[in-house]
């Protein structure tokens, strides 16, 4: 089955949507996911083993239990996103971008022309593979409304040129990661710090500004709660193997009473 309703049009019309970092490639999760209720995954491509081979049959997957699938790509690279968007993912999650011209170059890699620069290809399956019927909406066009384009802001001198950021058209959600922020800050591993909070909160607020969806990963009901009242739309909670981690943490420490010692 095709997904109900596309995230971007959700986003436009200011809905809250949620997903979760997927790495654990196995279809049994994925489906799972979509039972479950979540809105998109986002196929990690930069932090797990998966490869783009493994991301079509994932998209498969996720369609039929109306999922719609991100790929974060390894790298701000053209290749990677063409790769991506190829395959039928509805977006791209760009990571690693350390100047304003690097994210104005990589949204547009996501955008046909006029949009920008993507390389075109009737023999992929976003294009059906040579089977799009051009009659009912040139290809290149239906392509460019349904691309979403999601940037990390992942350090201190990117979250300083958010605003020029928020002015590149083809962007659709500016996304912060605390955890590579508190790198940048050089406190690592302390997403919680208010220095974080501070700058998370700052570049959610800038891309409501500019019409923009703002996102974020989050841990946990608290952080959560605390990023959708700042502004937050785009809501990344865990991921499926962090997930999996969790309930089996919980469920072995119920057996401890009964371990012999």
């Amino acid at each position: 089955m095709a997904v109900s309703r596309s995230l971007k049009e959700r986003l436009k019309n200011h809905e809250t949507v949620f997903g979760t970092f997927y790495k654990m490639n196995s279809p049994i999760a994925l489906e799972m996911l979509g039972w479950a209720g979540f809105d998109f995954i986002v196929a990690d491509c930069e932090h797990s083993p998966i490869g783009y081979e493994s991301v079509e049959n994932i998209i498969r997957t996720a369609e039929n239990v109306d999922l719609s699938t991100i790929v974060r790509v390894p790298s701000a690279s053209e290749e990677h996103i063409f790769h991506a968007l190829d395959s039928g993912a509805v977006g791209v999650q760009i990571p690693n971008m350390t100047s304003v011209e690097q994210f104005r170059e990589s949204a547009a890699s996501a955008k046909y022309f006029p949009l920008g620069t993507r390389g075109l290809s009737r023999g992929t399956r976003n294009a059906m593979f040579g089977f799009w019927n051009e009659a009912a909406k040139p290809y290149v066009e239906a392509a460019n409304e349904k691309s979403l384009v999601v940037v990390h802001i992942e350090n201190k001198e990117m979250a300083d040129a958010v605003e020029e950021i928020c002015q590149i058209p083809q962007i659709d959600v500016v996304f912060v990661g605390p955890a590579d922020m508190s790198q940048s800050l050089g406190i690592p591993g302390k997403s919680k710090d208010p220095r974080v909070v501070e700058i998370a909160q700052r570049v959610i607020q800038t891309a409501e500004k500019y019409g923009k969806a703002g996102g974020i990963a989050v841990g946990g009901p608290a952080d959560m709660e605390m990023y959708i009242q700042s502004g937050a739309r785009y809501i990344l909670y865990s991921s499926d193997a962090g997930l999996f981690a969790k309930s089996l943490k919980s469920t072995v420490a119920q057996f401890e009473p009964y371990r012999n010692n």
